[in-house]
């Protein structure tokens, strides 16, 4: 039920944002994430569907500025109770290009954002409350003739920043995200 109703929030997505894409003033994306390693909890799991808005105005010769929301959904084999949780997440995001090509760009990206988690406590964890940071840090790549594709490889971490008393946060040391640029 929960990925079927992520899968129909990224296709509304698709349909709500692609039009856009045309515009002349943004473009718009969209991104597949997968947790390649997980580390807090043990045995950590997980996907999140993006949709991204980035105004031409803040695109600048080597950095730009883009605004990602996203809803995933993570899970823990192994735990008997609160085995799984979803998350939704709003941030800005800042890409640094590293060189270009005329096919390809490479770039490493910061994050930092909101979000929301559907529970407080997930496999052994107290994660304290429902509201958490969302913390990115990776590198990656456009590539194809007109750069609508691109990988990135990312460190993902979710806290409160010691907003409440508990604070165990949830943590992938390796994200992979393939993702498509409209347009």
């Amino acid at each position: 039920m929960i990925k079927q109703r992520l899968l129909y929030a990224c296709i509304l997505g698709l349909t709500t944002f692609a039009p856009l894409a045309n515009a002349a003033l943004s473009d718009t994306g969209m991104a597949l994430s997968v947790v390649a390693i997980g580390k807090d909890p043990d045995n950590l799991h997980g996907y999140r569907g993006s949709l991204w808005y980035q105004p031409q105005s803040l695109v600048w010769k080597n950095v730009s500025v883009y605004f990602a929301g996203s809803a995933g959904h993570w899970w823990s084999e192994g735990a008997s109770k609160h085995h799984s949780l979803n998350i939704y997440a709003a941030a800005p995001v800042l890409r640094f290009y590293i060189a270009r090509a005329q096919h390809f760009d490479s770039f490493v990206e910061l994050s930092i954002g909101l979000s929301y988690l559907t529970r407080t406590r997930f496999n052994d964890r107290n994660l304290g409350m429902h509201f958490a940071f969302q913390d990115e840090l990776g590198i990656g790549a456009t590539f194809g003739k007109a750069r609508n594709y691109y990988a990135t490889l990312s460190a993902l971490h979710y806290s409160n920043g010691s907003m409440c008393s508990m604070n165990a946060g949830i943590t992938a040391p390796l994200m992979l995200t393939a993702g498509y640029r409209f347009g």
